[in-house]
Order: C-alpha cells, then sequence, then structure tokens
C-alpha cells in the first residue's frame, strides 16, 4: 500500500481545499460582531399575535432533530430544555407533521448578558426580558415562523413577565435574522466586536447612540 504525499491533499481541483483553507482562515483572521437590540415594552406590542406556538411544552421536543452542524444533538438539548425549565426560562414551540418546525426561547428577566463568540458581556436595564436560541427548520423556513414567533415572545415579555424592554442579539452576518428582528421593530443599542489578524487580537463595543453597557470576559 502506498502513503500519499502532502501534494495530493492539495490538489487544486478537490473541493475540499477550499473548505480546508476557508477554515483555517476563519480561525485566524475574522472580525466577528454581535449586535443587541433592544425593544421598548412601554405598552402592549402592536404586533399580531400568534397562536400557532405552544409554551412550555417540553414533549414537542421528542420531534427535535438535528438539522444544522449549529445545532446540538437531539438528547443533549433534551436535557438542556429541561435545566433551562428548571430556572424559569420558557419554550415557545411549533409542531407540523411529526416535525418540530421552530422553537424559541424567552428569559423574563436578564441582568446580564454574555458570549464566548465575542468574550464580551453586556448589561441591560432593570426588568428586561431575553428572547434567545431560535431556530427555524430547513424544510419551514420562508413561511414567517421566526417573525411570528418574535411576535408572540414580545407579547409575552409584555404580558406574562411584566418586563419594560426586551433584548435580543444577533450577529452581524445573518442578514435574514436581522432583517426580522428590525421588521419586527428592535432598535439597535449597540455591537460588540472580536478581531483577529494572525497572533493579534481585540475586542471593543460601539454604542448605536445611547446607554451601552459592556465588558470583557
Amino acid at each position: 500500500m502506498t502513503t500519499p504525499d502532502a501534494s495530493s491533499f492539495l490538489d487544486a481541483k478537490s473541493p475540499l481545499l477550499p473548505r480546508l483553507l476557508q477554515a483555517a482562515k476563519n480561525r485566524i483572521w475574522y472580525c466577528r460582531e454581535l449586535r443587541v437590540y433592544r425593544y421598548p415594552l412601554d405598552h402592549t406590542p402592536p404586533l399580531p399575535l400568534p397562536t400557532i406556538f405552544r409554551r412550555n411544552c417540553l414533549d414537542d421536543l421528542k420531534h427535535y432533530e438535528r438539522s444544522s452542524k449549529e445545532q446540538q444533538p437531539p438528547d443533549a438539548y433534551r436535557t438542556m430544555a429541561v435545566e433551562r425549565r428548571a430556572q424559569g426560562f420558557h419554550l415557545y414551540t411549533f409542531v407540523e407533521g411529526a416535525r418540530l418546525l421552530h422553537y424559541g426561547w424567552l428569559i423574563e428577566r436578564q441582568a446580564r448578558g454574555e458570549d464566548g463568540w465575542v468574550d464580551q458581556v453586556y448589561f441591560p436595564p432593570p426588568d428586561t426580558a431575553v428572547l434567545f436560541d431560535h431556530f427555524t427548520h430547513p424544510l419551514a423556513r420562508g413561511r414567517g415562523l421566526y417573525f411570528q414567533a418574535m411576535c408572540r415572545l414580545l407579547h409575552d415579555a409584555w404580558e406574562v413577565a411584566h418586563a419594560r424592554q426586551a433584548y435580543v442579539t444577533v450577529f452581524g452576518s445573518n442578514g435574514p435574522s436581522r432583517h426580522v428582528i428590525e421588521k419586527v421593530g428592535f432598535q439597535h443599542e449597540g455591537s460588540m466586536f472580536k478581531e483577529r489578524r494572525m497572533v493579534w487580537s481585540r475586542r471593543y463595543a460601539v454604542s448605536a447612540g445611547g446607554a451601552f453597557r459592556t465588558a470583557l470576559l
């Protein structure tokens, strides 16, 4: 049996090479932006109130399937969901045809939100609800489920959690999610950045105009 030399792995015709080069670049040369958005809850949100989502139905997660590499394996996610519910977090699910098409979470109160991808933490004002960990199954994208979920969670943030504002975060590179968040009416509060150029890196935050409290992890 012969052993392939290095040149065989660097064949320009191989589709693997561009992926390997991009993966290496993503580790040593990047600029990540995590955008923080705020929705004021001075009154009932002037948004539709969808009724397709079930609240705190952990049994719906039996239909959870991993359809993206960013998602956790089913058993791990279901275990984490039980832990989140024990902390008082609220789960929202939409199941159709024995398939979990969308899920998302609501925290009634959060005074600190941190993210390991940018190694920073932000501090929302008192009485803040947080919307996070939304995912739409690839087979259901384009149906407006994320928009409907955001509307439902904002109504519950006002009526159930009695929050004064709601926060949500999204990576700057995620154009479709940013579009929905801004369509709902969230206002850009500020962004946290992490840049890396080979061995050099820096982290910083930029306000969108108002108070935006952050710190490095």
